[in-house]
């Protein structure tokens, strides 16, 4: 018994009429009776009584055609299950993200693509750019939104995705506090706190480069690998942080920010989207199409990585 069978039955018990279910079938009628008398031959059953008039369920055809009808239903229900699955509407996404995105770039993401898939599971996990790289490459996640340039990731993909500018935090007896905006070539002799390099390469290279270009380099006094850590040092006088703008939304006691430039344009830092070549999850496709939609960015050629430029900070 094939699905065609059921669908050739279930047209004639509703038509009452072998002539109208083959008109609705698009099919001649000697063919069709033929094909539901073989039906009713395989299951050992009269499923019709047939008069020169009329065409009636017997009781066993009325209890196959409810069976027919629910078949059908689930079959159609399975190639589109199927179709959804192909297309990212279904399954699993592993992502994780460097922290700061989860104060702005994240939530966007993630209120847009769930308009679209809402059936599809999000595993989420705020790390480091070490620890998302190991789990890039150990197959623990599908995607990662970090900050470039990735050292050592020859198997992973990196397209870009936005940027973001940079801010100053300081305590809020800093002189520079009283300050809305402030020259990072002015800050040369100020004490660091920082990001470890090892951590986030990507970020602290850009940092770095900044003051470089500025005429200086940062003299970095404690490390952190969490920004709320570096606020907290930074509260309590360690020192002064450059963190992301997105930072400004976590208000903590004896932290002021101060908006920072480089000569007449603000310091900036890229986010960028990275996994694996050879992952084929559907859903990771999806939410990349959807991220460079949102962020009105083209979608790079399958297969040909976009190019993020190096920091020239030397390590």
């Amino acid at each position: 018994m094939d699905l065609r069978r059921l669908r050739q039955f279930v047209a004639v018990a509703e038509e009452r009429s072998f002539r109208r279910a083959a008109a609705r079938l698009n099919v001649s009628q000697p063919p069709l009776s033929v094909a539901v008398q073989r039906l009713e031959a395989d299951m050992g059953v009269s499923l019709l009584d047939r008069t020169r008039h009329h065409v009636r369920l017997t009781v066993a055809g009325e209890a196959f055609l409810r069976e027919a009808r629910r078949t059908l239903a689930q079959a159609q229900l399975s190639v589109e299950v199927a179709q959804r699955a192909a297309a990212g509407k279904l399954g699993t996404l592993r992502l994780s993200f460097v922290p700061s995105a989860a104060l702005d770039v994240l939530p966007r993401l993630l209120r847009a693509f769930h308009a679209d898939h809402p059936d599809v599971k999000l595993t989420l996990s705020g790390d480091t750019t070490s620890q998302q790289l190991e789990a890039l490459m150990g197959e623990t996640t599908d995607l990662a939104i970090v900050v470039p340039p990735l050292h050592d990731a020859q198997d992973l993909r990196v397209e870009s995705l936005c940027e973001h500018e940079l801010m100053l935090a300081v305590p809020r007896s800093h002189p520079i506090s009283r300050q809305r905006r402030v020259q990072l070539r002015d800050l040369a002799a100020e004490a660091y706190v920082g990001f470890p390099f090892k951590e986030g390469p990507g970020f602290q290279s850009v940092v770095v480069a900044a003051c470089q270009e500025s005429g200086f380099v940062p003299n970095v006094v404690q490390v952190a690998p969490q920004m709320q850590t570096i606020l907290a040092l930074v509260a309590a006088g360690m020192g002064i942080a450059l963190v992301p703008q997105a930072m400004r939304s976590v208000q903590m006691d004896n932290v002021a920010y101060v908006d920072v430039r480089r000569g007449a344009a603000p310091v900036r830092y890229a986010l960028g989207l990275a996994f694996r070549r050879s992952n084929e999850n559907p859903a990771l496709a999806a939410f990349v199409a959807m991220a460079h939609r949102l962020h009105r960015l083209p979608v790079p050629a399958a297969g040909r990585p976009r190019r993020v430029r190096p920091s020239r900070a030397r390590w």
